[in-house]
């Protein structure tokens, strides 16, 4: 039971009242019931009473929040979370399912393609002396040395940071690829219940998201270095594009420089068409989109110009490479004895001849103007068969630049 009062200021019952005891049912009734100032004031410390009970057992009533108080893993955690009661039909799960279907297969065919195709060179590259090897990589450094000057100067950057132990981590993931696209292969042929339908057509959208996400982990042999191969490979990327960006930091502040001094006379040539196209209420977009177009033209042209340089460059290295080379297999073969004493002494010393100048540079400067003349573009079929390489110098690229 319950003991209420009408409590004065104090909180002693005033004199000559008698304290109203009430039960849980009967007595709540008969204060509910009453009218008099007694019950509403009994009333009143029962809910005062009620009041002191949720704060000592920690219930009082939830505030609305005025900020954060998750932490965004919480609350990446929480959004993961709310997808595991997605409906078959939602857009993400069609997505995935349609990407699994149509996308991975072809994609897997490409990849392989490409696989097979610098096999093919590995093993040729194996069975060449390392002097052809060294003109093949020079012609190719000769002209088409500026196309790829991001992906030459991340090459570089790796070899230094990441040295022997990176072309192990390669293998490692290179083999364990293998073995998943292999998995994969073998699983869209499988007919278990021999109905003549394969099963991975005959699953859901859920089935086959997690029956695909099993025969990737299930082909992979060694989940333990193939974690340490991914991070480490993952440490010597961020630390190449750290240094390329670092290396190109002076292209990109130039680049904006111009387009800082050169937004105002474009905004008093372009603004006035601009506005009277786009109309008093968007005209106040006017100067953002002169901006943005100059540092873009500007950014372009820097790129442009790094790529002059670095053509420069990779013609004259090039064209060295090349010409060490040539000599280096006329010296293995003698051959540079048997010319004429008007041309080289004696017996021949490498280090006192001047014919591989005498040729290294007419190559560098015929790269050069190739590569200036075509506009750092490659032509069929050098354009398919360096279209990884492509899609690397752009990532490197947007990377770098942004």
């Amino acid at each position: 039971s319950i003991d209420a009062c009408s409590v004065g200021p104090s909180g002693s019952s005033p004199s000559g009242t008698r304290p109203l005891r009430l039960s849980s049912k009967v007595g709540a009734k008969r204060v509910g019931s009453s009218g008099s100032p007694r019950a509403r004031a009994a009333m009143a410390a029962m809910a005062a009473m009620a009041e002191e009970g949720k704060a000592l057992m920690g219930l009082e009533k939830e505030e609305p929040k005025t900020a954060r108080t998750k932490g965004d893993f919480s609350r990446a955690t929480d959004f993961i979370s709310s997808l595991k009661d997605l409906p078959e039909d939602s857009p993400i799960k069609k997505g995935i399912a349609c990407f699994l279907k149509y996308g991975v297969k072809p994609l897997i065919i490409i990849v392989m393609a490409y696989v097979w195709v610098f096999k093919q060179l590995y093993k040729i590259y194996k069975l060449l002396p390392m002097n052809i090897v060294s003109i093949i990589f020079g012609v190719g450094l000769c002209f088409f040395g500026g196309t790829y000057f991001a992906a030459i100067a991340a090459a570089e950057a790796a070899i230094n940071l990441g040295g022997a132990d990176m072309w192990e981590h390669f293998k490692t993931c290179y083999n364990e690829a293998s073995f998943v696209a292999v998995a994969n292969t073998e699983d869209d042929k499988l007919d278990a219940n021999k109905d003549g339908i394969v099963d991975v057509q005959q699953m859901s959208t859920n089935d086959l998201i997690n029956h695909k996400a099993k025969v990737a982990m299930m082909s992979v042999k060694d989940p333990m270095k193939l974690q340490q191969a991914v991070t480490a490979l993952i440490n010597v990327w961020v630390a190449v594009i750290a240094t390329l960006k670092f290396q190109f930091a002076k292209t990109v502040a130039v680049a904006l420089g111009i387009a800082n001094m050169l937004s105002l006379p474009a905004c008093r040539v372009v603004g006035p068409l601009l506005c009277s196209v786009m109309g008093p209420d968007l005209n106040h977009w006017v100067p953002t989109i002169i901006d943005t177009t100059i540092k873009i033209i500007t950014v372009w042209f820097a790129t442009y110009i790094q790529s002059c340089i670095s053509a420069f460059y990779s013609g004259l290295r090039g064209g060295r490479i090349i010409a060490e080379s040539i000599f280096n297999i006329m010296t293995e073969r003698g051959w540079m004895d048997k010319l004429p004493d008007c041309l080289t002494a004696k017996p021949f010393d490498p280090d006192q001849s001047y014919l591989d100048e005498a040729i290294q540079y007419p190559i560098a400067a015929f790269g050069f103007y190739y590569q200036i003349t075509h506009g750092f573009a490659l032509e069929f079929p050098w354009n398919l068969i360096c279209l990884p390489l492509t899609i690397i110098e752009w990532i490197i690229r947007f990377q770098v630049y942004t």
